[in-house]
């Protein structure tokens, strides 16, 4: 008999067909049909074809077993397998599949049970996750792709119109390339749905356990960037599987395409607000840093205190706003063109909404190259994960929703804080738990005249970050100038020195708020009393890396 080369065009004269996923079958199976090829089908995919006026072959025929289990073992038949593995290439496996009497399938169309969207369904049991592990479709799908040389996989609905396209294009033959291809994305596919499996069971079977064993991250091609942090760099941006909102999520409603930089400044900005539902905030970022933070009463107030803080930092950076854009604020962000005003170029406004002329009045600004996106919530994925030198650290996604416990803040100092003092300061504790370590935040707020606890405003004056804390005082306190006298500090780790705190009450820092821990605690406390500075313990700390 002539055998085929197993790089030539492959021509589709049978196809085996079962598929949970049914949308688009019909059409499929009748592109199929009209093309002359033979349909084998399983049991549900069969009623559904056949309900569409297309013939099939049920499956049962093929194999000395039927359907059985309550549908558990129906594909899993040598006569299935062997032809779909038989190498069309090779004679001695024709004449093997020719001594049984099977015939060799050329197409392989297949997905499986929806697993993956079942376990993200609330409620959902343990036994009826159980029952939505497909058995036969992977093993299909695997040998097929196995056997690209001889077969063509069609492993989702997506890639129909991919598959009709080449079949009109090379008078109904598959082509060696498209063959290569889709035994790549069945493979892709059937890795990220066991890596699902492993990943849901495993914290079903063993609750008490923070993190599995193995730790598998699947995810899918979101963005092609021109490149990475620099242009030497390529790279690629990629959506995490099975999570909910977050950036892949978000529209962007104007501008140009975001960049690799953009990307990592979007997802920092966004984290900023997350626990400042209750009021209006805004903040401005640059390079992942906070330049300034504020809430308010109003949106447009929040983002000029926002603003005030660094005004110099603020160029070309993001800015983030957890309310409706007004047209008041719309007029306050981004540069106006032509206008001698404290305007300041901005690259990306995050909000969840936009009133229709503040929309307009920002895509007008700075040669209508801002980039403008809708938020929605953020990332439900529930882990922190960084890539180091061969290693994968994960942690607990940060929860910046839970706030700090008043009730475990103690006071160390003789000097005591008012009511209005601690508001403040609890407020300043939440910002710097965002800020690169070390962290230092200097700031101010405004509490409501019917109860001195609650704040009403709170806005930063000055953030540092250095590799040392007394660095860091002197970057937030520099940025602070003259508006630190009567303001508040908070730091994210103790003061190993009294050097900071020496730093703060010459610079009339009203109180400050600090982890606590450091074997110089007593020297620390003491030169705040000598400022008659109260400092308040948290009594835990707020590292971020």
């Amino acid at each position: 008999m002539s055998v085929p080369n197993h790089e030539s065009a492959l021509k589709i004269s049978r196809a085996l067909v079962s598929v949970y996923d049914k949308t688009g079958l019909s059409e499929f199976g009748l592109a199929l049909q009209n093309r002359g090829v033979e349909i084998v089908a399983t049991g549900g995919t069969r009623s559904a074809l056949e309900r569409s006026g297309i013939k099939t072959v049920p499956l049962e025929e093929l194999g000395h077993f039927p359907e059985m289990l309550d549908g558990r073992v129906k594909t899993l038949q040598p006569e299935i397998f062997a032809g779909i593995l038989a190498r069309k290439s090779s004679s001695d496996h024709m004449n093997q599949l020719a001594s049984h009497g099977i015939l060799p399938f050329d197409m392989v169309v297949c997905n499986f049970y929806a697993f993956e969207a079942a376990a993200q369904r609330a409620g959902v049991s343990e036994d009826e996750l159980i029952e939505l592990i497909d058995i036969g479709g992977p093993s299909l799908v695997r040998a097929s792709a196995k056997n690209f040389e001889s077969v063509c996989v069609v492993p989702a609905t997506k890639y129909y119109p991919e598959i009709e396209a080449d079949l009109d294009a090379s008078a109904g033959r598959i082509s060696f390339a498209t063959r290569k291809k889709m035994a790549l994305k069945a493979f892709e596919i059937v890795s990220a749905y066991d890596t699902a499996i492993y990943s849901t069971l495993s914290r079903r079977m063993d609750p008490e356990k923070s993190f599995p064993d193995s730790f598998f991250l699947i995810s899918s091609t979101f963005e092609v960037p021109k490149y990475g942090e620099n242009p030497d760099q390529k790279a690629m941006i990629y959506a995490i599987n099975g999570a909910k909102g977050g950036i892949p999520e978000w529209k962007q409603l104007f501008g140009d395409t975001r960049s690799y930089n953009n990307q990592l400044d979007v997802a920092s900005s966004f984290e900023i607000l997350e626990g400042f539902e209750a009021t209006p905030a805004a903040a401005t970022v640059k390079h992942g840093q906070i330049s300034g933070f504020a809430f308010s009463t109003s949106l447009a107030d929040a983002y000029r205190l926002a603003h005030a803080c660094d005004p110099e930092a603020d160029f070309g950076n993001t800015t983030v706003l957890n309310r409706n854009v007004d047209v008041e604020t719309a007029k306050l962000v981004g540069k106006n063109e032509d206008v001698e005003d404290e305007s300041v170029y901005t690259e990306i406004v995050l909000a969840p909404s936009y009133e229709k002329e503040a929309l307009e009045i920002l895509k007008a600004k700075q040669k209508k190259k801002m980039r403008l996106i809708q938020t929605t919530i953020g990332s439900t994925f529930p882990y922190d994960v960084k890539l180091i030198q061969g290693l994968v650290l994960v942690q607990d996604a940060p929860n910046y929703t839970k706030k700090l416990d008043p009730s475990h803040v103690t006071i160390e100092t003789k000097a005591k804080p008012a009511s209005i003092d601690v508001a403040v300061l609890l407020g300043l504790w939440e910002i710097a738990r965002r800020v690169e370590s070390n962290a230092i935040v200097v700031g101010n707020g405004e509490t409501l005249p019917s109860d001195p606890s609650r704040l009403s405003k709170l806005w930063t004056l000055g953030v540092g970050s250095f590799r040392k804390r007394n660095g860091a005082t002197k970057i937030a306190l520099d940025n602070a100038g003259g508006r630190a006298r009567g303001a508040y500090c908070a730091s994210d780790g103790f003061f190993p020195f009294p050097d900071s705190v020496e730093l703060l009450g010459n610079s009339g820092i009203r109180a400050v708020i600090q982890p606590g821990g450091s074997i110089s605690d007593r020297k620390v406390i003491e030169t705040s009393d000598r400022y008659s500075m109260p400092m308040l313990f948290t009594h835990e700390r707020a590292f971020k890396h």
